[in-house]
């Protein structure tokens, strides 16, 4: 018997050791197990992602909150050996063994990766995520400059000793991340590639500010005293020191990587030109056809494009010429008259407490809304979001308006982030579409369900592709409106949201391919949407430095409104509107094509072609 036991123990050992090989190094049983592995490689290569995402900091597996993300070319070269050994692992599986999420998962990640693979071929491509990239890591939208302030006053968690000293840790790596960062901008610079004369004085200015700032203003301090305040962690004696120890980090180390990286800008400012689109850099038709690609997930040309915008412009026009009209208002200059109506002050929050009013607005807006998803959704009312104004030091040069996805461990609920720079510009009627769609049932919403989707990897729970997230949000537009709670004014709104992303199209593409200048593309969107010229300047100004970004909006959600067109058609009186948003919501984001190969199997399944969605992949 003892060798029938040592025998069995051998076993055992062997398959523990064959895993353990396999999770690590080797080929794992798994696809999910290798999506798993992959992920924990990029995000140990970044910290910053890793607090964001609100999983381990304050943890015993806290290794990273003391860290800052690296942005020297160093870390390209990393990410490039990444990207090409997790394309060689995911083909290792075969496709036509895999079925249902495994099978999805397989060509979502291979569009991933061969997607990113592709964007090495452009040396001065700098990405920051799924969104946030282009030519220029340093620009006065979401330049690293900017987005590292945010990032440590926001995210970084103030909980006990330990996180503070962790916090001062990653103050003090600011110079080493900067000296990376400059690295990359002069290697772009001995290339050619410079950001537009009014990106580096907008950024020069930015930084400016902050230096000009004493240390016990920055948003770096406040954000760390009020968190200590807030706590009975913290006596008025250690508050105290610790702020100190915050401050002179700030006095010596902050301000010296900025002073440096303002050199910098200013020497470039002098070889800067006033030529705004890609078109201008090396190989820049390529790139702008590679963004294009990336943000639409579909193979569009930029002409195509444009066509598709200047048609929906025509069209939506025509629908807003008609509500016009019914109100008994002006019909033949729609953007004229939607401007008169946004100037309306009638339509205007006043008096003191303007941004204070404005912020209950939003949220009874929400709240409402918020009772009526369980006509829509099987996942019910969201348990919580907040509204928050936006950090003042980011709000010039901000859009009006984003979404924060909840942390992963229930720390942080999502957020509608507003920019109240100029309360003045909050139009009554405009605000229903804007809440549906950062909120609910758009971003917080979407990306609040997707984290719960315990089957996938987190991978697939936490990136979202462009398109998929940017259309789902203008769907998110559309539902609030078959609801009811719009009013004909509200609808207004939803329709010069959907002009002003109709536009952004023609917008992005006369920028970046037909060599429209910055003034024309201002000029175009003022006329056609009727928007505040000051919030029509901040969206151009995005689309320059965030090339082919805001084609995904309307992309998507024509796509996202066909498949569900295609399936109520199909399915006539069985097609069940809570089962159709299960199917797009429970696969995470995906890229288009693959997503309408999803709702075609659902609509197979539904019709009683299949068994269950994804059983014939």
């Amino acid at each position: 018997m003892a060798w029938i036991l040592i025998a069995g123990l051998a076993i055992l050992g062997s398959g523990v050791v064959w895993l353990g090989y396999s999770l690590v190094w080797g080929t794992p049983p798994s696809i999910h197990l290798a999506v798993e592995r992959l992920a924990l490689r990029m995000v140990l290569a970044d910290p910053e992602l890793l607090t964001q995402l609100g999983l381990l900091d304050n943890t015993p597996l806290d290794f990273h909150s003391g860290r800052l993300t690296d942005v020297s070319p160093r870390a390209d070269v990393d990410r490039r050996r990444l990207d090409r050994e997790g394309l060689a692992l995911i083909r290792r599986y075969r496709p036509d063994r895999l079925a249902g999420q495994k099978w999805v998962t397989y060509h979502l990640m291979c569009w991933y990766f061969e997607q990113n693979l592709r964007s090495h071929r452009f040396d001065y491509h700098w990405a920051a995520g799924p969104v946030f990239m282009g030519p220029y890591p340093v620009n006065h939208v979401c330049g690293v400059q900017v987005d590292l302030v945010q990032f440590l006053s926001t995210y970084h968690k103030i909980r006990g000793r330990r996180s503070l000293r962790r916090y001062l840790h990653r103050i003090g790596q600011v110079g080493w991340k900067f000296a990376g960062l400059q690295a990359g901008l002069q290697a772009r610079a001995a290339a050619g590639v410079i950001p537009p004369r009014f990106v580096l004085e907008k950024s020069l200015a930015q930084i400016d500010a902050f230096l000009a700032e004493p240390a016990d203003a920055s948003p770096l301090y406040t954000y760390v005293a009020e968190k200590m305040a807030e706590s009975v962690r913290y006596s008025k004696r250690a508050q105290d020191r610790w702020g100190q120890r915050i401050v002179e980090a700030i006095e010596d180390q902050v301000k010296p990587a900025y002073r440096g990286l303002a050199g910098l800008l200013q020497t470039q400012l002098a070889q800067a030109t006033e030529d705004e689109g890609v078109w201008k850099l090396p190989d820049g038709e390529a790139y702008y056809a590679f963004l294009l690609r990336h943000h639409t997930t579909t193979e569009l040309s930029a002409e195509d494009i444009h066509q598709v915008g200047l048609d929906e412009v025509q069209r939506l026009n025509k629908a807003v010429q008609d509500i016009l009209a019914n109100l008994g208002l002006p019909s033949d200059a729609p953007g004229t008259q939607l401007k008169a109506l946004r100037e309306d002050p009638q339509y205007h929050f006043s008096g003191e407490g303007q941004c204070e009013g404005i912020i209950r607005e939003y949220e009874a807006i929400l709240d409402e809304v918020n009772q009526r998803m369980p006509e829509l959704f099987t996942f019910g009312s969201l348990r919580e979001i907040a509204v928050e104004r936006l950090p003042e030091f980011k709000e010039p040069d901000s859009p009006i308006a984003y979404a924060q996805p909840p942390a992963m461990d229930g720390s942080r609920p999502g957020t509608l982030w507003l920019n109240l720079r100029d309360p003045s510009n909050i139009y009554r009627w405009g605000m229903r579409t804007l809440a549906y769609h950062e909120g609910i049932p758009g971003h917080v919403y979407q990306m609040a369900q997707a984290q719960k989707l315990r089957r996938l990897p987190i991978f697939r729970r936490t990136y979202f592709f462009n398109a998929y997230v940017e259309g789902w949000a203008l769907y998110a537009e559309h539902l609030g409106w078959e609801l009811g709670l719009e009013d004909a004014q509200s609808n207004l709104g939803r329709l010069q949201a959907l002009l002003w992303r109709a536009a952004r199209l023609v917008v992005d593409t006369g920028i970046h391919a037909m060599r429209w200048t910055r003034q024309q593309a201002i000029d175009y969107m003022l006329e056609v949407t009727g928007l505040p010229e000051r919030d029509v300047i901040t969206e151009v100004e995005r689309y320059i430095v965030m090339p082919g970004q805001a084609c995904a909006y309307y992309i998507g959600y024509l796509e996202m409104l066909s498949l569900r067109q295609k399936a109520q058609a199909t399915l006539g009186d069985a097609f069940d509107i809570k089962a159709f948003h299960d199917v797009i919501i429970n696969h995470g984001g995906l890229p288009l094509p693959l997503l309408e190969k999803v709702v075609n199997n659902y609509i197979d399944q539904a019709a009683g072609l299949v068994r269950e969605v994804c059983d014939h992949f």
